[in-house]
């Protein structure tokens, strides 16, 4: 809506890696490339949208991989003064479904704080309901089964478990 994100985004994949997986064949490696730009360092991208950029960063820092040196920032020369897409009937997909998530980095202040922040409370409510089951099924569980079911209690606590480790590191283990 403001723009910003079409000024700084950044992926998981280094520049080069779109680039290798764009030719082995990756649709949406090749449309990223060929729509996002980018600049020519952090810096650049920090002169036009430094609070995302920061943020982003700050973000990234969390995770145990970060190498500061395989961040990217890109910008779409698509986007208007105004703060519109130049080629929205025709954007790709990417583009019509960001944000691509509820844990998506977006800028502060962003129009879709209060869509990210429902999208979060629905995702810990679920994982709260499979933990509230998993805690029954243990206290009603019969010889290590659950009740019901053919699984066993530590069958059903490794299921949940897998169900919940996509959002261990937003925090699940204490939702």
């Amino acid at each position: 809506m403001c723009g910003r994100c079409c000024r700084s985004i950044t992926t998981s994949y280094t520049l080069e890696e779109l680039k290798k997986m764009t030719q082995e064949g990756s649709e949406q490696a090749r449309v990223f490339i060929d729509i996002f730009k980018p600049y020519a360092s952090i810096e650049e991208a920090r002169k036009v949208v430094p609070d995302q950029v920061d943020q982003v960063l700050e973000e990234l820092k969390q995770t145990e991989d970060f190498d500061i040196n395989n961040v990217t920032f890109y910008y779409c020369p698509h986007i208007t003064e105004e703060n519109k897409c130049g080629i929205y009937e025709q954007r790709p997909e990417c583009c019509s479904r960001a944000p691509g998530g509820p844990w998506s980095c977006m800028p502060p202040g962003c129009g879709f704080e209060g869509w990210q922040f429902e999208e979060r409370e629905k995702t810990k409510k679920k994982v709260r309901k499979l933990k509230e089951y998993l805690i029954t099924a243990e206290a009603i569980a019969e010889n290590g089964m659950v009740a019901g079911k053919d699984m066993s209690v530590e069958e059903l606590r490794k299921l949940v478990h897998e169900k919940i480790k996509p959002w261990e590191k937003y925090g699940a283990l204490y939702w």
